[in-house]
């Protein structure tokens, strides 16, 4: 089986990586400006919006390595190709995983914390590797 993000997904991922930054600075400054006119009644929504389109950035910034990277795995192994290198693991190579349910991203770690691979819930494959991913882990 095959995890994989075609050309038109990863621009999506990229635009959305580049885009969010950027519109958690505008919702901050626009925070700012409301501050200066209404005092902090007027600030709420821009600060909520602003933490929340952050945090999005921030697991943006987490998946932006892996976004063009390719994984083929079966049942002994998986193979992650990204950037022209090849590396493989063994499922037993995976020591723990930080799964973020709310933002819908899999992050695989190794025995020395080394992020493996990351990926998100829209990637084509991504459901059968993660439940290969949880079988290994035992969740």
């Amino acid at each position: 089986m095959v995890v994989y993000n075609p050309i038109w997904l990863q621009l999506i991922f990229y635009i959305g990586i580049i885009a969010f930054p950027c519109l958690s600075g505008y919702m901050f400054y626009l925070a700012y400006e409301a501050f200066s006119k209404t005092g902090i009644s007027g600030t709420g929504i821009f600060l909520f919006l602003g933490v929340a389109v952050a945090y999005i950035s921030y697991i943006g910034l987490l998946l932006a390595k892996f976004v063009p990277a390719k994984v083929i795995f079966d049942e002994s192994q998986f193979t992650v190709e990204m950037q022209g290198t090849k590396c493989s693991y063994a499922w037993s190579d995976i020591a723990s995983i930080k799964n973020y349910e709310n933002s819908q991203i899999l992050k695989l770690f190794d025995s020395n914390g080394a992020t493996i691979y990351v990926v998100d819930h829209m990637t084509p494959g991504y459901k059968p590797f993660a439940e290969k991913v949880n079988e290994v882990i035992g969740i």
